[in-house]
């Protein structure tokens, strides 16, 4: 993309951030989108805490498995047998 048509692109989209911005805040119906939009990005921001919250804890637990499994394979191969056979 040249330089001339990037500042265009930015541009007009900066122009249409600014008209969606003054309508939202300088209208009648603007003020009722956000009202009626607040409730809704309230709820999506505490959806998305609990989502990452879950992840958090799905990521400590296959840490703790990993963990394990190491402690496992590092256990079993200090494990000396008196004949040649393995364990299985």
């Amino acid at each position: 993309m040249s330089e001339r048509t990037t500042v265009i692109a930015g541009s007009i989209t900066g122009a249409a951030v600014g008209i969606a911005v003054a309508y939202l805040f300088f209208t009648d119906r603007g003020r009722e989108i956000r009202q009626n939009l607040e409730p809704t990005l309230d709820r999506l921001k505490e959806d998305f805490v609990r989502f990452q919250q879950t992840a958090e804890k799905f990521g400590a637990m296959a840490n703790d498995g990993v963990r394990v499994f190491q402690e496992f394979t590092a256990g079993r191969s200090q494990v000396r047998f008196v004949d040649d056979t393995t364990s299985h």
